[in-house]
Order: C-alpha cells, then sequence, then structure tokens
C-alpha cells in the first residue's frame, strides 16, 4: 500500500511494503519544517515487564499498568485524520510488548489501519513459533541491549524469518568500550543477519543513573572518530538525541541525518493515552490526554506552545551545521554533550 501526503512545503510519500519513506519541501531539495500530521507514533502498549533492566527509562515492574486493546484502537482512531488519512507507522514499546496478552491481535489490527506495525523487545521471550506467527504483519523488530553478551541465539529467529532485525545498544559511560569494538568490528560475528546498530544515548530517567551518562571525553572523541570509518558488519545508525554529537564533531552529510522529530514529525503515546512529544519527557508540560482532547486538537493546538518554545531556544557555540540541529534536549542537560 502506499501513503502520499502533500500540503503547502510538505509531502511525503511511503511504501508499507518495503518502509521506504521519502519527505520533502517544496521541492527535493528543501526540507519541511513539520508535517501537518505525524508520519510515526512511538506507542507504550504498556509499563508491565518482568526481566527488570537496571537501564530502563521507563522504571517497568511486574506491577506495570497495560493499555487494553480497546484503548489501542481507540489510539489508532484518533491517529487517523479525515484529511490526511492515517499514520505511516507505529513504534509499539513498553514495558515488554511481547509480554502484552493481546500483542498479537494489537499488530493484526495495526495492519488492519494500514499502519506498518513495528516492536522494540527485551528478546527473551522470542520463540520460533512466534516469530513465523508474527512474520506477516510486522515492518521490523528491534531488540534492546546494553552490552555484546546480550546478544542472544533467540535473535535468530527473527532472522531466520526474514523478518528486518535491528540491535538497539544502550550508549553509556560504561558500555562504551564495547561500542568503539563493535565499530571496530570486534564483535562482527555476533551482527551477521542483523540489519542495522542503532546507538541508544543512555538517559537518566527511570532506573537509569546520571552517573553513568556518557561524557564527553578522549574516549567519546574516538569512538566519534570510528563513526566514519568503521569496520561493523551491520549498518550503523543513532537516536535523535545524538544527532548534536554527530553534527559537531564528524563529516556526516547533513542529508543523510534527522533532528530530534519529536512533536514535529513524530509523537508518543503512553499506556494510559497521555500524549508527549517524545518518551522521554520527564514533566508535565505539554502532556495531553485522548480522553480530554482529540489528537488532531493536540497536534495542532495543544503542541504549538511546545514548538514555540524549542524554537526559542539558541545554541551558543559557533557550529556551522547548526541550522540542521534542533539543538539542545529540553529535558535533559546530561545529554547535551556538544556542549
Amino acid at each position: 500500500m502506499k501513503i502520499r501526503r502533500h500540503s503547502e512545503g510538505y509531502n511525503f510519500f511511503g511504501d508499507t511494503g518495503t518502509g521506504c519513506t521519502l519527505r520533502w519541501g517544496n521541492d527535493l531539495k528543501e526540507d519541511p519544517s513539520m508535517a501537518p500530521w505525524p508520519e510515526l507514533a512511538d506507542i507504550s502498549i504498556s509499563n508491565y515487564c518482568t526481566k527488570g533492566c537496571d537501564f530502563c527509562y521507563r522504571n517497568s515492574t511486574r506491577d506495570g499498568s497495560i493499555m487494553s486493546l480497546t484503548d489501542y484502537k481507540s489510539v489508532l482512531n484518533h491517529l487517523k485524520s479525515e484529511r490526511w488519512g492515517t499514520i505511516f507507522q507505529v513504534a509499539l514499546g513498553g514495558g515488554e510488548p511481547l509480554e502484552h496478552p493481546d500483542f498479537i491481535e494489537i499488530i493484526k489490527t495495526t495492519c488492519e489501519y494500514g499502519i506498518v506495525p513495528n516492536f522494540t523487545t527485551n528478546g527473551i521471550h522470542l520463540t520460533q513459533e512466534l516469530c513465523a506467527e508474527i512474520k506477516p504483519y510486522v515492518g521490523a523488530v528491534a531488540v534492546s541491549i546494553s552490552t555484546v553478551r546480550d546478544i542472544d541465539e533467540k535473535i535468530n529467529y527473527l532472522i531466520e524469518e526474514g523478518i528486518k532485525t535491528n540491535l538497539h545498544f544502550i550508549l553509556s559511560e560504561e558500555s562504551l568500550d564495547e561500542a568503539i569494538l563493535l565499530l571496530e568490528g570486534k564483535y562482527n560475528k555476533y551482527l551477521e543477519g542483523i540489519n542495522g546498530l542503532i546507538f541508544l544515548t543512555y538517559k537518566p530517567q527511570g532506573r537509569g543513573e546520571a552517573s553513568r551518562c556518557l561524557i564527553n571525553d578522549e574516549k567519546l572523541i574516538r569512538f566519534m572518530a570510528l563513526v566514519e570509518e568503521d569496520h561493523c558488519l551491520a549498518r550503523i545508525g543513532f537516536d535523535a538525541c545524538f544527532v548534536p554529537m554527530l553534527l559537531r564533531y564528524t563529516d556526516t552529510n547533513v542529508d543523510y541525518v534527522d533532528s530530534c522529530e519529536c512533536g514535529y514529525f513524530s509523537i508518543y503515546i503512553d499506556e494510559k493515552m497521555n500524549v508527549k512529544p517524545c518518551s522521554f519527557t520527564n514533566d508535565e508540560r505539554f502532556v495531553f490526554n485522548l480522553r480530554e482532547y482529540t489528537f488532531e486538537e493536540i497536534w495542532n493546538n495543544k503542541l504549538r506552545d511546545y514548538r514555540a518554545y524549542l524554537s526559542s531556544i539558541t545554541c551558543s557555540l559557533k557550529c556551522d551545521k547548526k541550522s540542521n540541529c534542533r539543538g539542545a534536549c529540553i529535558y535533559y542537560k546530561e545529554l547535551q554533550l556538544c556542549r
């Protein structure tokens, strides 16, 4: 299925079969400032998880709440615009999505709405039977790891089924040495069949501790140098929180980099139907519930203050790529690494 969306200064094309997306402004050389309707929704279908990872930014536990299937369908209805159609894809998270009692029904329902479902998992519940069952429905699966030792053979179940499989490596001060070895190609034997290795910046939220956040020192600069000459078997990528560092310390082509898209091209919705700019929101500014407002009202009106606030933040650094970066994270000073 093809999804097309066009408005003044914004054009979007998405192919749900291949996952290919294109976005441009008035012409192919222009980047639009925001979308009239989000392209992606990051949806936490629960805050329930039995693993208890010490880096969990949501502090998910066995007592965590779960979004009902009815509420999930309500969210999808909210995300369907009479003018713009539906969003292109969702990223399902938690908690642990595979521990949701209605997980299979959730991804099937998502497809029925013409939306591509992707999800992130800790991987402990992956089985050959499960991967065969989800294959017709999911676009991609990401497995979260904080060390190479977390790369379990269960990941092969996804790869054997031909499911696009990514690794989300939590990049902290503790894991940086391993990250360097990954870029040097020392762990390539673990990456066969992996679509992409995505480095996620460690967040001091939930069970995350500020003492484990990255530090702008010689070791991090060495990691940055390897980004441009890596020997990693898998393609590498980074979350939006790391974009300022990429722009400042590498010669990465800005045409291949998206700055933070939260509240501009994407949105986050938690299991209680709270809409937030991103999943790392740590205060109640710019948080609105779908039981109280329509999503259209939230996107077009309520989030205006968020966008105005973000655009008012100016960066004092002399950086020739400043126009391609939204600047500092408004939620965590610990992530302002390029400063």
